[in-house]
């Protein structure tokens, strides 16, 4: 069938969703057939026009039995592996090796109470066609359970190995923090030559009370899959939730972040970093729910785009009419370099409470002439103040992940990206 011949724009998908064993799947499927492919006229995403992922003749992922693994991370983590969606537990680390924790394929455990009690339920569909898909048939993903005052040794570092040309790959992740826990992780895909393929995530995380979830998201896979990822979650009393995404390669990436602070002093804090060039697409959108009194919120985003690059925010902070007392702060700011690159940034606060203090901006400009002229005029090449410059622009959200090695990691990575700029 070629796009041609499509009259369902989810022609290309339905065959693949019809079967699933997992809970709901079949209300899922109902709303994928009911749901339309989202559109410029769909507020949401007006920028991001995802229409063009049904055009792909999709595959169901294959479980390969031969992969060649990335080096591991410079520092110390225990790896978890999933090859084009499914879990390994043979190139998977000893997941055992500590108590008071499960780190295991979520479809070896739908049957437990934990499970079934939350699946579904942090990050329900909502309208959302893309978490239709995923649940009317989910690959297969993680489910971290932490028991209470168990605090995870070392971050879980969990490795997507894709090597599928045009799969759909699924993953569904569920992570449940139990009173006084702590965990942090790192999700990175990796993969050659697979940029014919769609990975369509998603992640419920349920943070207890006096729990911390740290979530490092990392996209620098060259020539990769589109990808499509939604990170649902739950905090609750004095619960502390936190993400850094950190974007540097994709052809079409779509982040969203949706977060429910249902307990007094919950507090959530959202850091992005982007450096696009060529045709790559990022969108970052984001939600940010304070639900109750006493809550806080931090979000900083910041991206540099080149060439034909686009970049996309849109943050929406909700203040509850009884969320008193709330403290939420909202800002994104972007470097344009060359005539083609874009940026669309929209933040918001929507407050219905008086007791507040809130705040939001955004920025578009390009780098300061004459702090390029102050550096080219101390003998420091162009290539080099440039870079030094967008050092200076990241630095405060580099600064803001808790995890030095990590930070430095990603220094790294961000320096070989503006290199190539």
């Amino acid at each position: 069938m070629t796009a041609t011949t499509i009259t369902d724009p989810k022609a290309t998908v339905l065959p693949l969703l019809v079967g699933s064993t997992w809970p709901n799947a079949a209300e899922a499927l109902a709303q994928v057939n009911a749901l339309p492919v989202p559109g410029t006229r769909t507020e949401a995403w007006k920028y991001t026009r995802v229409g063009k992922l049904f055009n792909t003749e999709y595959a169901a992922p294959v479980a390969a039995v031969s992969v060649e693994l990335p080096a591991r991370s410079p520092f110390d983590t225990t790896r978890v592996v999933f090859v084009n969606g499914y879990f390994r537990s043979d190139l998977s680390d000893d997941l055992k090796a500590q108590k008071g924790l499960v780190i295991d394929s979520l479809s070896k455990h739908l049957s437990h109470g934990p499970v079934k009690e939350h699946y579904g339920n942090i990050a329900p569909i909502n309208n959302r066609l893309f978490t239709a898909m995923n649940g009317a048939c989910p690959t297969d993903g993680l489910i971290l359970l932490v028991t209470k005052g168990v605090k995870v040794e070392k971050p879980i570092h969990v490795l997507h190995v894709i090597t599928d040309e045009k799969a759909l790959i699924q993953p569904r992740d569920l992570l449940l923090l139990h009173e006084g826990a702590e965990a942090e992780l790192i999700f990175e895909p990796v993969g050659n030559n697979v940029g014919g393929s769609l990975i369509n995530t998603v992640r419920e995380s349920l943070v207890g009370e006096g729990a911390k979830l740290t979530i490092h998201l990392l996209q620098n896979t060259a020539d990769g899959p589109s990808m499509i990822g939604l990170d649902a979650v739950q905090a609750h009393a004095k619960g502390h939730f936190s993400i850094d995404t950190t974007t540097l390669e994709g052809s079409l990436v779509r982040n969203e972040v949706s977060i429910a602070l249902a307990g007094p002093e919950a507090h959530a804090e959202l850091n992005g970093v982007y450096v696009l060039n060529g045709s790559t697409h990022c969108d970052n959108h984001t939600y940010i729910g304070h639900d109750v009194p006493d809550c806080t919120s931090d979000e900083l985003y910041k991206g540099i785009v080149a060439e034909k690059g686009t970049g996309v925010f849109n943050g929406n902070v909700y203040v509850k009419q009884d969320a008193q007392r709330t403290r939420a702060y909202q800002s994104n700011a972007n470097i344009l370099q060359g005539d083609d690159a874009r940026i669309f940034t929209k933040p918001e606060l929507e407050i219905y409470a008086d007791d507040v203090k809130c705040s939001h901006g955004c920025t578009i400009g390009r780098f300061d002439e004459q702090g390029m002229f102050y550096l080219r005029s101390r003998g420091v090449s162009e290539a080099e103040a440039k870079k030094m410059m967008a050092h200076a622009f990241m630095n405060d959200v580099l600064e803001r992940i808790t995890n030095t090695d990590w930070r430095k990691h990603l220094a790294g990575l961000i320096d070989s990206k503006l290199a190539a700029l």
